[in-house]
């Protein structure tokens, strides 16, 4: 067996697939691998991907033609998942769908145990993905006169959820300067007022600096904050309740909860 390495991203593990499958070892006999803390198998080989962006760009078109959308999505956000399974996943759910199957709509299989493993990681992303759509909380950092506004967030997802956040966010805020910074994955969704949404990788952020609201942000937060203590009902107060609908790992940078 040889396992392709490559980065933990979806352009790594799309090019992982393309030089997997353009080996000529035989599918049965390649495999893929994404990031570097992997446990490694005493007999099989290992090749290292370098991640290619074209070839990145062939893989994904090719799916979304012959697999369709639908199937390209949940594909695309099984990539996004933490789990170390997910480059077997994705590479033996593609092999099923492209050399064995040959048909679209894959991923509704579910009696198939690879397509339903990847329909798990995909399920456990978009949830994710839609609780930090509800859950983000932006300030205003402070800035000079004649500085631009920028709204910050910062959260700590534990799967990579940023791709999942951007079109929601700049189409709520077309005209707004923001940064969505993840620091698990230390990733950063920029989006420029009027602009297209950037995912910047390796990104280190000055703690410091992100900490610093402006004047308007410290007052908005005071009124938000005795907005919530004003509506809650301190006989009715359940934080179990809360949770479920909450979960406690969000309320880190919550503006109510600080």
């Amino acid at each position: 067996m040889t396992i392709f390495c490559c980065e933990d991203s979806v352009d790594g593990i799309l090019t992982a697939v393309y030089d997997a499958w353009d080996s000529g070892l035989g599918l049965s006999q390649v495999t893929v691998q994404a990031g570097e803390n992997q446990d490694r198998n005493l007999f099989a080989r290992y090749a290292l991907v370098e991640t290619d962006h074209g070839k990145a760009r062939k893989v994904a078109r090719t799916l979304r033609q012959r697999l369709g959308m639908e199937d390209y999505q949940v594909i695309y956000q099984a990539a996004l998942s933490r789990e170390a399974d997910k480059g077997e996943v994705i590479f033996a759910v593609i092999v099923l769908g492209l050399a064995v199957w040959k048909r679209r709509n894959i991923t509704k299989n579910l009696g198939e145990p690879h397509v339903m493993r990847l329909f798990e990681l995909s399920r456990r992303v978009e949830n994710e993905g839609h609780r930090y759509r509800m859950f983000v909380r932006f300030h205003e950092l402070e800035r000079e006169e004649s500085e631009e506004s920028v709204m910050f967030s910062r959260i700590e997802p534990e799967n990579q959820v940023l791709p999942l956040l951007g079109d929601h966010f700049s189409e709520r805020f077309p005209m707004m300067n923001f940064m969505i910074y993840d620091q698990t994955h230390s990733q950063c969704l920029v989006h420029r007022a009027g602009k297209q949404w950037v995912l910047m990788q390796d990104v280190q952020m000055d703690q410091e600096r992100t900490a610093r609201y402006s004047r308007e942000e410290e007052q908005y937060a005071r009124l938000w904050k005795g907005f919530v203590d004003s509506v809650a009902i301190q006989e009715r107060k359940n934080p179990r309740c809360q949770m479920n609908f909450m979960p406690k790992r969000y309320w880190k940078y919550m503006t109510e909860h600080n």
